[in-house]
């Protein structure tokens, strides 16, 4: 079909489509936001943190043509703005009195950035924002400088739009709203015939986001919404300019020998004429790597007006059969190296269009494990192979800063974080982050876990879609398919959440994927369900309220039918749960000062909460909007076994202790549960993710650290479990283990096993030998007997060392009153464990321990911008005491070793432990990293916290 060169859209994705007017609109997905190229000095620093009222950073995009129009917006309500989008999107409209917005991004976003609503996370502060002032549609208007080429075409990129909108270019609607729409519905529209040598106007009319009515993001029930749905821009537009020929949809497919000791590259690119007249191109492809070049080429003619693909194949091209490839491995299992393509395409004598971006060789399959006598499943669990490495998928669940704000600093220290807890994966439900993100995780070694997001518009059954909005769905997915294919970090697509697509939604998502040659496995679902062509997922769900150590480590029950809706939360550690925690996790007491008043805090542990589910009062910042299953957004549900286990509090401080040792005991308990039982024969357990791993706001529910990288005491839990090599305790049936996660053998390993009693004496002693481990091994190697006699709370001290050193030290504080769960109930309820009457485990007897005596010394080296504090905590107790769960915080002192008062804390900062416990004569050097900077020109000093320690403060001089 001839497309007509007056009109101002550019096409959609397979085909070239004619318009009639300005205001039709069809579309092509284009280059993923958030790539490499960007124009010198436009963007401000990189912050960190984007605190409320704080600009975001952004990136910008490949094709390397187009630049990210991320500076000069501003925006204004409807309500306010006088003017048609044909006088607002002219050059030289008055803005007088609308908001300057250092990038596009949500409407809430730009209001903190103007100094609204200050301290909007402190407190209930955020439910005082005013929603009804994003009832009227609002105005983005940027003014900007444009040379057009002579030669080509000027073309404007639109990714995604939160809501939905009309947009304006020059006084000229050239989109409307019935096609702009949906957050990842990347659109280019042609412009050449409105653009001008000079100052252009660019206007969006954007009507307020409506998660349940488009396909869009939203943040679920993972805290509140925000004020303005999210509305607005979270990536920014883009500005291309090729000359008679544009490059699209340029990529490597690799077909990967079994071994990795050979790749076949194939290269794909798509030249796009634009113009009227047949063109002659070449198509120039070189791939870098450290010393290797390939550089490869062909000739096309391209009709008028339409798109040819090239590909570049091994068969016609020999240097691209590589032998030895550099392979990318997640960061525990090797190197992340990344291969570089650029692709220009030659037209009319000269570069007509460029585009360049990264990649890394790897291959990932994923199959179901076999069903066998007495599994928990129907058709096995899904287990995922890297590079022909069977591995447990750990990781959490991510979540975007609240107002859909991003700085890549922000990122870089959240994944530091990550890879600190010794996990390996991040799952994206929906709300996937600017490209920086993702190639910041190709770099890391993280992998990465996106899909679609549940419980809104995505999760309705397709007989519920018009068909505009399947078309939408079309457009997203060939766009993320398009995007995420060449990251090695991203290993898997889901193609639904919390349901599996039905057959028409399935065919949209697989055509898409499938046209985008899209590398690695596709799931149907994060719960155990399945779809008509992906099949059973292998997955399961929950749960996602308090449950007691034992429980990950029990089978569960002996039945379990997957076609009961409870199936999905059953627990316990089998299979691949995409989601699942003991629920709320309670900030430090620092943190807590950050965000909540007194009164607020004394919420938390009120003595009403530890009466069972839904007892105490509101709290604010623990937002659970099912309500079916935790009847308000209370801390029953997690005070109460707390209480019972733990024994009683009085006070915030008699409560912050158990909190935290509880919150460490429960999440060691889960990591290690799924490491324990990934060899197990029948119900092997193939992946778990913690929800979540990190939060959008202040917030004492579901995290692993908080929004201003605060660790709690689940912190450290995790990041015991997911040491490289790690001894564990098994709580269901007393065995200890040991699993290797690294990528070498590992020999030489004696596992010890230390029962000792609250006064101190030991009571029993195991030791073994352990077998050599290779990658990825876990083994049983003692199943020693809890000694007759043993005090009613007692604790076992694990160690595993070689020759001249230690290798992995675990401490647990147990009780011979088991938690009994009553699992029927539990299955039932389906969101926490239900306890038989008086079943609870005793642990009260920590309660009685005497103060013990430590000696703390400290140091500090700086390199650079960085800083090392070197702690070593020595138990120099002259009775056998212990030093329980002792807690090392670096903070910001004044010259002479005093700790300043107020909000003092060095974060972020990494550990290698921290929540030691230590018997008199033992010793453990710590240490933590941190930069310089955030000691703020302060002498850093170290604190000390414990179970049954007074707290104290020395000096970490250099």
């Amino acid at each position: 079909m001839t497309r007509l060169r007056s009109h101002p859209i550019i096409l959609a994705a397979c085909a070239l489509l004619a318009v009639a007017t300005p205001a039709a609109a069809a579309a092509r997905p284009a280059s993923p936001a958030g790539g490499a190229a960007r124009a010198a000095g436009t963007l401000p620093a990189d912050q960190g943190t984007p605190p409320p009222g704080t600009a975001s950073v952004t990136t910008s995009a490949t094709p390397s043509s187009a630049t990210d129009l991320n500076t000069g917006w501003k925006i204004q309500s409807s309500a306010v703005a006088g003017g048609s989008g044909a006088a607002i999107s002219r050059p030289g409209y008055a803005t007088t009195g609308w908001l300057p917005i250092s990038r596009p991004e949500t409407l809430m976003a730009g209001l903190l950035e103007n100094g609204r609503y200050p301290n909007v996370f402190f407190s209930d502060n955020l439910a005082k924002v005013p929603t009804d002032q994003f009832t009227p549609n609002w105005w983005y208007r940027e003014q900007l400088t444009v040379h057009p080429r002579r030669d080509g075409r000027t073309v404007l990129i639109m990714n995604g739009v939160l809501g939905t909108a009309d947009l304006w270019v020059n006084g000229i609607k050239v989109a409307d709203r019935s096609q702009l729409q949906g957050a990842y519905g990347r659109f280019e529209y042609d412009i050449t015939p409105y653009v001008r040598d000079g100052q252009n106007a660019i206007a969006l009319d954007i009507a307020k986001n409506a998660p349940k009515t488009y396909l869009t993001d939203s943040t679920l029930d993972w805290n509140p919404p925000a004020p303005d749905q999210n509305t607005g821009l979270r990536f920014a537009p883009q500005l291309a300019q090729a000359g008679p020929v544009a490059l699209r949809n340029v990529h490597v497919v690799q077909h990967n020998a079994a071994d990795l000791a050979s790749s076949d590259l194939t290269v794909k690119a798509d030249l796009r004429n634009d113009t009227n007249t047949e063109q002659k191109a070449r198509l120039d492809a070189t791939i870098t790597h450290g010393g290797t070049r390939i550089a490869v080429s062909a000739n096309a003619t391209v009709p008028a007006g339409s798109t040819r693909t090239v590909t570049l194949t091994p068969a016609d091209h020999r240097a691209l059969h590589l032998r030895h490839p550099a392979v990318w491995w997640p960061y525990q299992l090797g190197g992340q190296p990344l291969y570089h393509l650029t692709a220009t395409a030659n037209a009319g004598g000269g570069v007509s269009d460029r585009t360049d971006e990264d990649f890394g060789i790897r291959t990932v399959t994923s199959h179901l494990t076999p069903v066998k006598a007495g599994t928990h499943t129907t058709h096995g669990s899904r287990q995922f192979v890297i590079n022909g490495v069977p591995l447990v998928i750990r990781g959490g669940g991510w979540s975007p800063d609240m107002f859909m704000r991003y700085s890549p600093q922000n990122i870089r220290d959240q994944l530091a974080y990550v890879k600190n807890l010794g996990l390996n994966t991040l799952r994206f439900e929906g709300n996937l982050p600017p490209d920086d993100m993702f190639a910041q995780m190709d770099r890391a070694g993280i992998l990465a876990m996106p899909g679609w997001q549940c419980c809104d518009r995505w999760e309705d059954p397709s007989s519920k879609w018009p068909d505009a909005l399947k078309e939408n769905a079309g457009v997203q997915a060939a766009h993320v398919a398009r995007w995420l294919r060449d990251h090695p970090s991203v290993f898997v697509f889901y193609q639904g959440s919390d349901e599996a697509p039905d057959a028409a939604k399935e065919a949209i998502y697989l055509k898409a994927f499938s046209a985008a040659d899209w590398p690695t496995p596709q799931v149907a679902a994060a719960e155990y369900k399945s779809s008509p062509q992906l099949g059973p997922s292998g997955n399961k769900e929950g749960p996602y309220n308090y449950v007691p150590p034992g429980y990950w480590w029990a089978n569960g029950p002996e039945t379990v039918d997957p076609g009961d809706p409870t199936f999905t939360n059953a627990g316990s550690a089998w299979a691949y749960d995409t989601e699942t925690s003991a629920g709320n996790t309670v900030p430090t007491q620092d943190s807590l000062n950050r965000f909540l008043t007194a009164a607020d805090q004394k919420k938390i542990w009120d003595l009403s909460t530890t009466n069972g589910p839904g007892t105490g009062p509101d709290i604010f910042h623990v937002y659970q909007k099912y309500t079916s299953y935790t009847k308000t957004a209370r801390m029953g549900q997690y005070n109460t076994p707390l209480w019972n286990r733990y024994g009683h509090w009085s006070d915030m401080a008699s409560y912050q202790r158990i909190a935290q040792m509880g919150g460490y005991e429960v999440t060691r308990a889960q990591f290690e549960a799924y490491l324990g039982h990934f060899k197990d024969p029948v119900n092997p357990s193939t992946g778990v993710i913690y929800w979540m791993m990190n939060k959008a706001w202040p917030s004492l529910h579901w995290n692993l650290y908080n929004y201003d990288f605060d660790q709690p005491g689940v912190y450290f839990g995790a990041k015991k479990a997911g040491e490289p090599v790690h001894v564990m305790y098994d709580y269901a049936d007393g065995s200890i283990r040991v699993a290797n996660l690294t990528n070498a053998r590992q020999s030489g390993l004696t596992a010890t096993a230390r029962f000792i009693d609250l006064n101190g004496t030991v009571r029993a002693t195991a030791r073994q030998a352990v077998p050599a481990l290779s990658s990825q091994d876990v083994r049983t190697v003692l199943t020693p007997k809890v000694p007759a006699g043993i005090s009613r709370t007692y604790f076992l001290e694990l160690t595993l060392t070689r020759p001249g050193a230690t290798v992995s030290r675990n401490v647990y504080w147990l009780s011979t009153k088991q938690d009994e769960v009553d699992w029927s109930k539990s299955l039932g309820q389906g969101f926490g464990a239900v306890f038989k009457p008086g079943g609870y485990a005793d642990l009260t007897g920590l309660q009685s321990l005497p103060a013990a005596n430590v000696r703390v010394s400290a140091s500090t080296r700086r390199n650079g911008g960085e800083a090392t504090t070197t702690v070593t905590i020595r138990n120099v107790g002259s009775k056998p005491v212990p030093a329980v769960f002792t807690r090392a915080d670096v903070r910001r002192g004044t010259s002479g070793g005093r700790a300043l008062g107020g909000d003092d804390q060095v974060l972020p900062i990494e550990w290698s432990d921290n929540a030691v416990t230590l018997w008199p004569g033992q010793s453990q050097t710590l240490t933590a990293r941190y930069r310089v900077a955030d000691l703020r020109g302060a002498a850093p000093v170290v604190g000390i916290t414990g179970w049954n320690l007074s707290a104290l403060t020395v000096p970490a001089r250099g």
